[in-house]
């Protein structure tokens, strides 16, 4: 994967989907899993979902959107904002596809690792937090948002 790319159309996609409805279009990537009939990568599914997901985030404030994946394959998405409140989770292959990606993009390859990570979005430049951690049978990813 070429990492610079990756950040590069993460970027692209917050661009192109700034306008639209950021939880409809979430919930439809959510139910696309890695489907290439859709938009022909699974690698561009997941920074299409990773996009949404930020600028969701952005939309309600958050503090945190937390991806979770248990070894037995159960995965969560949480939004940490004023309360903490989930959103519909991708499918576990989605979900591993989105954790190559963020570990491509922020060149974290150990277990855990921590990194901050900026977009430019639109006329300004924001710089989130980015957490990985794989370790004891549980797979997560933390992006925490600046205060605005």
């Amino acid at each position: 994967m070429d990492k610079r790319n990756l950040h590069l159309r993460l970027q692209e996609y917050c661009d192109c989907y700034m306008e639209t409805d950021f939880k409809k279009e979430l919930e439809a990537v959510s139910r696309m899993g890695t489907s290439a009939d859709a938009i022909g990568d699974p690698d561009e599914v997941a920074l299409k979902f990773v996009g949404l997901a930020i600028l969701y985030g952005l939309e309600e404030s958050a503090k945190k959107i937390s991806l979770a994946r248990s070894d037995g394959g159960e995965v969560q998405l949480n939004v940490e904002a004023a309360g903490k409140y989930k959103l519909p989770a991708p499918s576990a292959a989605l979900a591993d596809r989105i954790f190559q990606v963020m570990r491509s993009i922020t060149h974290v390859e150990s277990e855990k690792g921590a990194i901050p990570l900026a977009l430019g979005l639109r006329n300004d430049r924001l710089e989130f937090g980015v957490a990985l951690d794989s370790r004891g049978g549980r797979e997560t990813l933390d992006i925490s948002f600046p205060a605005i």
